[in-house]
């Protein structure tokens, strides 16, 4: 025999649960299967001396016990705020440190309410796709269902997505690089290192890497990724155009290293975004490949992609289509117009030297198939159009390459390494590589002829000497009356001014505007000085000067005036440049001002591109990433370099460059119209039901005031105190605190103390380096977890107190209501408070409190004997309410769950049917040769292989969709109760 039974809960040492098994075991008493708190199941003897029963919640009402009212409204508060926000609100648009849109939510709602959350986010640049990611994360995280993360990006961008979630969402990522990646592997030699953290970030081109050393035994990151077993419960690719894959002409399968890692990540994940506001450029194959990681069962072929099949898997808002609630579109218009610069006769002179110079050597390393010096070539030519300062720069380099005898077999690993990358796909370097290239490739020699040598050398001086001696630079002058101009009619102007190389920045800073106060971000400034130079323009600086480290991550909507001093000759930097302003937030005309030098071939090109793309743009109804996609595979370096090395007319270049243009323009036509959705987005009409899910999240269930309330309470409970930091009175609106946290509580995530800390939203926006005690702080976390498993807090029953015209007596019983999928997940999770009174009568309405009352004031309340004789009756009628509320619940669920489901199950049938078809097509034809008399043995064994293993993928397929369509109300769970008796009887 044994006292205990089934469903009884348990305490042991170490832990808590409930028992699910009792194992007999002859002669050696029984065996306790007990399922604990944490998720795991224990085996424990049932005679260990410390194992202990727990009366559970329905055993202390018939006994008429009740807890101290603190601890109930403790473990109560702590209910709520851990289930606050499983269930149909947004725990992000409180929780972190920015305003989110309503377009943010609208895009993380429809992804968070689909069947597995896996999308591919086509916004235009400029509408914050990192937020939308950010939020769809921390809402699974918020729910309980995600513990794994990993984000991939281009290597400029990873340490971006670092600081995002961290300043904007407190989640704290690791970057995996090789140096990280090889400490991990040091430390932890014989696990994956990719299970060593859960929270990760690294670069498209870290995560592809394979191990060609063959002495190297160990296996290679991107194999890592691929033989990961923990799931990634969500994955993110930013900029996930890269991932790119081809149909060849016999029908195979070209896969980049990129789309290797593509596919290791999404076969290995729950939840998968995909994000790029390029997402089709006009290679459906490469488009069907993309869609294909999302799944892999939507379209059997790329012809069958159509706009109606992206629904349900893509999200794409145009700035052209959103429109805000008085029916105004959302985005201004950007105005571009160019500022051509007449040459004085010494820049032209030096101009036309310089570039004469640069076509013989680039010729000549053309010839001696020299790709180094060709680079150097063309790096000479765009720093000649920068500024005279920067050529001047460059020609010094010059004249110590030449005199060191520099070759590019000098140059050094690392360089090398990047120079490919450099060639092709320039957006992938971060600036600081960028600049490491350029600075080496700018000593590199085209011959080692000594006599060659000398005559270069000669000629550099000369070019130097001709630089140094243009003391006004015609360009610079009509910035600075530009920009004088501007500030005399508006002295409060912001004025952002680009320029491509730093060179070129310290000249502007220091000799073109030495008296302005101004704010600059350039390659190597770290991430806090960063920010600090964004605020100084902001608050203080007229002027920000910036190279195109200012191209991503910097949101400058508060100016609205961009100078481009020059113009890079990658397109895409273009767009990202006009991207700083051009984005939600900016409330005027968007004025872009393009200086260029008359009478150069590249200024000319760069200018026709720009005036052409704002033409399609507009013709087209989109604000950017035009002139990336039309410019898909024109290599504008080659292009502009074999004008200038051929001396052909530029007439003649900007005719061919117009046509290539008007030829792209109509087959992006065909791939907006055809191919891709167009979401609109209007608060004025269709869309105006996020404005309630804001609502509802802002101001539902739990508050700041809520938060604060239950750290005050528990602090003043367990030894902690709070006190303000900032002089005089405390600020009604919210103030910043130092927290002394209990000793229960700090340790392993807790600090001890908190110097500076906050519970409002607003203040932790515009003060950094203040703790946000938001709930998914640690300190909440731990505090949370502290109430509802501590013996210290127990907190379950409570007497309660209400008026008189209330209906008491009565029991408020508090459910825990939820459902889980046929994967096995808990879905989600609400509380639902039944009240029941003496007569039976359930209700979801609850009585007005007045009071609760400590255990040593209710010894001689007649109500709350009569309540306990009775508790277990009325428990019955609550028990027989909350399934009558949980399956409706998981009604509810079970019917959108099985209308995605009957989706995803007719694409997969389709799909399997049409290449199961084509298979059996194939091997008829092989059998009717090999009658015919040739030996067809080998395609007929291979076309059988293939059609056994389709049909097997297809029946795992589809037997995972029935299984995943179920829906299972979880027994509810009792997580508190209080009698309610009325004041009449309170003394």
């Amino acid at each position: 025999m044994t006292d205990f039974e089934v469903g009884d809960h348990v305490k042991f040492a170490g832990g808590r649960g409930e028992i699910t098994k009792i194992e007999e075991r002859p002669n050696c008493g029984h065996l306790l299967h007990v399922y604990t708190s944490e998720g795991q199941l224990r085996k424990l003897p049932s005679g260990l001396p410390h194992i202990e029963k727990l009366d559970s919640v329905v055993d202390r009402l018939a006994a008429g016990q009740s807890d101290a009212p603190l601890h109930y409204d403790l473990r109560e508060r702590a209910i709520q705020l851990d289930l606050a926000y499983r269930y149909d609100r947004f725990l992000s648009l409180t929780n972190n440190r920015i305003e989110i849109e309503p377009y943010q939510v609208k895009a993380a709602y429809e992804i968070l309410n689909s069947y597995d959350q896996r999308y591919l986010i086509g916004d235009e640049v400029g509408l914050g796709k990192t937020i939308e990611a950010g939020m769809v994360i921390e809402e699974l995280i918020a729910r309980g269902r995600a513990d794994r993360v990993l984000i991939v990006a281009p290597a400029p961008l990873t340490v971006q997505w670092q600081e995002e979630m961290r300043e904007k969402f407190d989640r704290n990522f690791v970057i995996y690089d090789r140096e990280t990646v090889e400490t991990y592997r040091q430390s932890h030699p014989n696990q994956n290192v990719w299970e060593q953290e859960d929270f990760i970030i690294t670069s498209i081109d870290f995560a592809k890497q394979t191990t060609d050393n063959p002495d190297d035994d160990r296996v290679s990151v991107l194999d890592a990724l691929k033989n990961l077993e923990p799931e990634w419960d969500v994955a993110v690719f930013d900029e996930a155009h890269h991932l790119t894959a081809r149909r060849s002409s016999d029908d195979s399968i070209e896969r980049t290293q990129r789309y290797l890692v593509g596919e290791a990540v999404a076969d290995n994940s729950d939840s998968l975004l995909l994000m790029t506001g390029t997402p089709h450029k006009g290679k459906s194959d490469q488009f069907y490949f993309l869609v294909s990681l999302l799944d892999p069962y939507r379209f059997s072929h790329e012809s069958q992609i159509h706009p109606d099949g992206l629904e349900e898997l893509m999200i794409r808002r145009l700035k052209d289509e959103m429109y805000d609630t008085d029916g105004t579109r959302m985005f201004p218009e950007k105005n571009i117009e160019a500022l051509g610069v007449e040459m004085s006769d010494a820049e032209q002179q030096l101009y036309d030297d310089v570039t004469e110079y640069i076509r013989e050597y680039y010729n000549l390393a053309q010839q001696e198939e020299n790709q180094a010096a060709g680079f150097t070539m063309v790096i000479y030519q765009k720093r000649l159009v920068s500024s005279v300062h920067a050529i001047r720069k460059s020609l010094e380099n010059r004249l110590r390459a030449i005199q060191n005898d520099a070759i590019a077999e000098d140059l050094p690993d690392d360089v090398q390494e990047l120079i490919p990358r450099y060639s092709t796909e320039p957006e992938t370097l971060t600036e600081d590589e960028r600049t490491q290239v350029e600075e080496a490739l700018e000593t590199v020699t085209v011959t080692l002829n000594r006599s060659q040598m000398q005559a270069e050398l000669d000629r550099v001086k000369q070019l130097w000497q001709q630089a140094k001696d243009i003391e006004t630079d015609s360009k610079a002058q009509l910035l600075r009356q530009f920009v004088d101009r501007i500030l005399q009619e508006d002295p409060n102007e912001k004025i952002l001014i680009f320029t491509e190389y730093t060179d070129t920045l310290e000249y502007l800073r220091d000799q073109v505007f030495p008296e302005h106060d101004i704010a600059q971000v350039y390659g190597d400034l770290d991430q806090d000085r960063r920010r600090k130079e964004m605020e100084k323009f902001e608050e203080e600086a007229n002027l920000m000067l910036a190279t195109d480290a200012a191209q991503e991550g910097l949101n400058l909507q508060f100016a609205h005036i961009m100078v481009n001093y020059d113009l890079p000759w990658n397109p895409i930097r273009i767009d990202q440049r006009m991207g700083r302003l051009h984005r939600y937030g900016q409330e005027h005309t968007v004025e872009i001002r393009n200086l260029f030098f008359k009478n150069t071939r590249e200024s000319e090109i760069l200018n026709l591109l720009v005036e052409k793309t704002n033409q399609i743009e507009s013709d087209l109804g989109m604000r950017s990433d035009v002139m990336g996609r039309v410019l898909e595979d024109v290599d504008l370096d080659e292009t502009i370099m074999a004008a200038i090395a051929e001396g052909r007319p530029t007439d003649e270049v900007v005719a061919d460059i117009e046509s290539t243009i008007e030829e792209r323009k109509e087959a992006l036509e065909t791939v907006e119209n055809e191919f891709l959705i167009r979401d609109r987005f209007d608060l004025s009409n269709e869309d105006d039901e996020v404005l309630e899910v804001i609502e509802r999240s802002q101001h539902g269930e739990v508050s700041e005031a809520d938060i604060e309330v239950l750290v005050r309470e528990f602090f003043d409970e367990f030894s902690g105190t709070i006190k303000g930091v900032r002089p005089g009175p405390a600020r009604s609106d919210g103030d910043v605190y130092q927290l002394d946290v209990p000793d229960v509580l700090s340790g392993d995530q807790v600090a001890g103390q908190y110097d500076s800390a906050t519970f409002t939203k607003q203040i932790a926006m515009e003060k950094d380096d203040v703790d946000f005690i938001a709930l998914d702080h640690p300190l909440v976390q731990s505090l949370i977890e502290f109430c509802l498993n501590s013996d210290r807090i127990q907190g379950q029953v409570a007497v309660k107190v209400a008026p008189e015209d209330e209906p008491a007596p009565g029991i408020l019983f508090t459910y825990r209501l939820g459902y889980v999928s046929g994967a096995g997940d808990v879905v989600t999770e609400k509380l639902v408070p039944l009240y029941v009174t003496t007569d039976g009568e359930v209700t979801t309405s609850t009585p007005e409190i007045a009071d609760t009352l400590p255990p040593e004031e209710t010894a001689s309340i007649q109500s709350l004997e009569t309540l306990a004789s009775i508790g277990d009756d009325l428990h019955e009628e609550a028990q027989m309410e909350a399934w009558t509320q949980v399956e409706s619940f998981a009604d509810e669920a079970r019917e959108e769950r099985e209308r995605e489901i009957a989706i995803k199950r007719q694409h997969a049938e389709r799909y399997f049917e049409e290449e199961i078809s084509e298979w059996e097509d194939r091997l008829e034809t092989y059998r009717q040769r090999d009658k015919e008399g040739t030996d067809m043995s080998a395609p007929i064994g291979n076309a059988k292989r293939e059609l056994e293993s389709l049909r097997r993928k297809r029946d795992t397929e589809l037997d995972r969709l029935e299984e995943e369509k179920h829906v299972t109300p979880e027994e509810p769970d009792l997580v508190s109760a209080a009698f309610v008796i009325p004041d009449s009887e309170v003394e």
